[in-house]
Order: structure tokens, then C-alpha cells, then sequence
């Protein structure tokens, strides 16, 4: 029971609501930590390309239209690096690598399919 400000336990009113603070304040941050990891212009799309596979470095370029190779190198090892994706050798090419989306990638799928529908639904307002 949360006791009025007037009342002679008015320090646990202050102390539920610190705890409330702090509280919201870690939600902002976990939200701020996630953002950080998959934010960015190419990050969230090379992992929604992922979610639908494997992929070589070659057909990462091809459907993300308009990354560099140098963009795409550096957020494939920060995300390799967030043990979001692996690398691994093809076996079919010794030079040929794939990139895979790692169980822990995986668990991004349905925030990403989530994300996905927010856009087409809202694309036109948020462009706008």
C-alpha cells in the first residue's frame, strides 16, 4: 500500500516513485542499448536480409542497393563482433565466406518483422 505524501510514512511515497524513476529509466536504456547495437542506416537491413538466410558478402551488396563495400564490411564485423551474425567459410569455396544470422541473431527476427510491418503501415507519414 503506497501511503499519502501526508501521512507519516510519506518516505516510502518518495521511495516508490525513485524506484519508479529508476525503473523507467532502465527501460529507456535497454531501449537506447538495442538501438545501438541495431541502429544505424544498414545494420537493421542487413539483418532483415540475413533473417531470410544465409548470404555471401556478393548478395549482401546486390540487395542492400547503395552500400558501400566499406559499410558493409565494417557493420558485418561490428555486428560478427555483437555475436549477432557469424562468419563462416563456404565449403563450397575456400576463398567464399557466408554470413549467418547466430542464434542469438535470430532471436531479433520477430522485432524485425515487427519493425517491418510498422513500416509499411506507416512509411508515407514518416517519409513525409
Amino acid at each position: 500500500i503506497i501511503q499519502r505524501e501526508n501521512s507519516p510514512n510519506k518516505y516510502f511515497l518518495g521511495y516508490y516513485n525513485n524506484m519508479k524513476n529508476k525503473s523507467k529509466q532502465l527501460r529507456i536504456r535497454e531501449v537506447q542499448d538495442v538501438l545501438d547495437v541495431i541502429g544505424g542506416r544498414w545494420k537493421g537491413a542487413i539483418l532483415a536480409c540475413l533473417c531470410d538466410g544465409d548470404k555471401r558478402f556478393g548478395e549482401l551488396k546486390m540487395e542492400l542497393d547503395g552500400i558501400t563495400s566499406r559499410v558493409l564490411t565494417n557493420d558485418l564485423r561490428y555486428l560478427e563482433q555483437s555475436k549477432l551474425v557469424e562468419r563462416i567459410s563456404d565449403p563450397n569455396n575456400a576463398v567464399a565466406v557466408i554470413y549467418r544470422l547466430t542464434e542469438h541473431g535470430h532471436s531479433l527476427e520477430p522485432v524485425i518483422q515487427t519493425i517491418a510491418k510498422w513500416g509499411v503501415k506507416h512509411r508515407a507519414v514518416a517519409l513525409s
